[in-house]
């Protein structure tokens, strides 16, 4: 009991980045679900024309507000988190952790947490290899041709992941309230972008959203519990919970 009061004391400190530990097997078995519920419907919408049909619905009804100042937003968001632009938002995002919280490993596990989850989507894209949406349906499109596979949106991704670590990052001062909202606006108004951008399926951004709701904290947890304590001076009594 003493040990485990230490250990509790110890991990209070912690900034709650740290925390997050795949811990309870049902915080585990929903990330896998997740990933499995995201290739099997890839799988299945990439063979299933009623869905796809369905799904190039949504893609009218919003590529239809792709003009003036919205057609504008959505060509700024998509060239905003294209994969060049992404890295270096990211690289920005970690030096400014680096710097305020003079902690090099908290900056290292935000980055790497944010790489995997990102990267690791590309896997499933490459699998399911669903084409984009076709661009003779709707009027209007971006400036630039997209060619690689849909399904999922690494746009998507990127941002969601990157919403979801920041506010674990966040969790424990006063403004994780304003992180969590600001994440969720910002990722449903990119979601809506890409969708009215005419370069993924509404399916698409949902399937991106739950790949990173369902990936990051597992990426988050392994890395606590199994590279943080390689290089993490934790006490022993801590070390033993991770």
């Amino acid at each position: 009991m003493e040990r485990r009061q230490r250990a509790d004391a110890v991990q209070g400190d912690l900034p709650w980045l740290f925390r997050t530990r795949p811990s309870r097997a049902d915080g585990t078995a929903f990330s896998v679900a997740g990933i499995v519920v995201v290739v099997a419907f890839g799988f299945l919408i990439a063979k299933t024309h009623v869905m796809t049909h369905l799904d190039l619905q949504g893609v009218k009804a919003l590529n239809a507000l792709h003009t003036g100042v919205l057609g504008a937003l959505g060509s700024v968001v998509y060239r905003l988190f294209s994969p060049v632009e992404a890295v270096a938002l990211t690289v920005l995002i970690v030096v400014i952790i680096w710097v305020v919280s003079k902690n090099v490993r908290l900056a290292a596990t935000f980055a790497f947490t944010v790489a995997v989850t990102w990267v690791s989507s590309d896997v499933v894209k490459l699998l399911v290899h669903r084409s984009r949406p076709d661009a003779t349906a709707f009027p209007h499109h971006l400036a630039q041709r997209v060619v690689d596979p849909s399904y999922p949106s690494g746009h998507m991704v990127f941002v969601s992941t990157l919403a979801l670590t920041l506010f674990f990052l966040a969790r424990g001062t006063r403004s994780h309230i304003l992180v969590a909202v600001a994440g969720a606006v910002v990722t449903v108004i990119v979601g809506a972008c890409l969708i009215a951008d005419g370069v993924h399926y509404p399916t698409d951004v949902i399937a991106s959203a739950v790949w990173a709701a369902a990936v990051t904290p597992l990426v988050l947890g392994l890395s606590n519990r199994h590279l943080l304590p390689r290089t993490y001076l934790l006490p022993s009594s801590v070390e033993t919970l991770v």
